[in-house]
C-alpha cells in the first residue's frame, strides 16, 4: 500500500514554521489525557447527535483523528455508516495552513475506510469503494466542509470584528487579507446543506464532483484528483487493485 502521509514529517515542523504559524502540535498522550477529562462522567458525547466538537486551530489532526475514532466507536451501535455520518457531521475543524489541512483530510478519510473495511467485513478497500461510491462522495465532500482552511479569530466573529480580531497575530493579519472573512456556521453541516439543496430540486456541485472522481478511477479512467487533493488514498487503492489484477491474469497466462 502506497504510504499516504510521512509520519516523520507530521512531526516535525521546521523552525520557520514554527515561528511564523505557531506551530505546536499536541502529542497522542496529551490529547488522551484531555479527551478524558472533557467526557469524564458523560460517555454519551461522543456520539451525540446534538453535540459538535471544533478544533479551531487542528494541525495535521491529532486531536481531531482522536474524537472522531471515538465518535465512530461510539456510534457504531446504530451501523458502521450511520457513525461515520454522524462522526464527521458533528465535528468541525480549521487550520490557517493548506498543508496541515490536507493531511488531517486523508488523515480522517484514511481512517474511515479502514473503520469501514473492518467493520463491514468488506475484502478489501477498493471493494467497499465500489460497493458504495455514493457514500465515498459524500464522505469526501464532507471532510472537506468539515475540515477547512480558516483563520480561527476572524472564522468566530462578526462581519464588524472579524478583521480586527484578525490582526490580533501576525499570521492571522496576513491569511485574513489575502481570504477574507469566512464564518463558520456550526448549524450547517454537510448532511444539511446537501439536504437543503434537495429540497431546492439541485445537486451541489462538489457531490457531482466527488461522484465523478470515484466513478472515474473506478473505471480506470482516471488520476486526475479534480479538486480532492487529500483523497489520492483511494486513487492509490483502486490503482494497486487493478495492477494486482493484471498481475494475477498474466500469471494465469504464463502457467496455461
Amino acid at each position: 500500500m502506497s504510504t499516504v502521509i510521512d509520519s516523520e514529517n507530521l512531526f516535525h515542523r521546521s523552525k520557520t514554521r514554527i515561528k511564523n504559524l505557531g506551530e505546536v502540535f499536541t502529542p497522542p498522550h496529551y490529547v488522551d489525557d484531555m479527551l478524558a477529562l472533557l467526557s469524564k462522567g458523560k460517555p454519551h458525547i461522543w456520539a451525540d447527535e446534538d453535540i459538535a466538537f471544533f478544533e479551531p486551530t487542528c494541525g495535521h489532526g491529532n486531536i481531531v483523528i482522536s474524537i472522531y475514532k471515538k465518535a465512530v466507536a461510539n456510534a457504531i451501535n446504530d451501523g458502521a455508516y450511520y457513525a461515520v455520518a454522524n462522526a464527521i457531521n458533528t465535528l468541525w475543524a480549521i487550520d490557517i495552513d493548506s498543508q496541515n489541512i490536507s493531511q488531517c483530510r486523508s488523515r480522517i478519510l484514511v481512517t474511515t475506510v479502514e473503520f469501514l473495511r473492518e467493520k463491514l467485513g468488506f475484502k478489501s478497500k477498493s471493494i467497499l469503494i465500489e460497493k458504495r461510491p455514493d457514500f465515498i462522495a459524500h464522505l469526501l465532500c464532507a471532510i472537506k466542509w468539515h475540515i477547512s482552511e480558516n483563520e480561527a479569530l476572524s472564522a468566530l466573529s462578526d462581519n464588524y470584528s472579524a478583521q480586527k480580531n484578525a490582526q490580533k497575530t501576525k499570521s492571522g493579519a496576513k491569511w485574513f487579507s489575502q481570504n477574507e472573512h469566512h464564518p463558520i456556521n456550526f448549524d450547517l453541516s454537510w448532511a444539511h446543506y446537501f439536504e437543503n439543496c434537495k429540497e431546492e430540486k439541485s445537486i451541489p456541485m462538489d457531490f457531482k464532483m466527488a461522484y465523478r472522481f470515484i466513478t472515474a478511477i473506478l473505471s480506470g479512467k482516471s488520476n486526475n484528483l479534480n479538486g480532492f487533493d487529500f483523497a489520492k488514498y483511494l486513487l492509490d487503492i483502486t490503482s494497486n487493485t487493478k495492477t494486482d489484477s493484471r498481475k494475477n491474469r498474466n500469471d494465469i497466462a504464463i502457467v496455461g
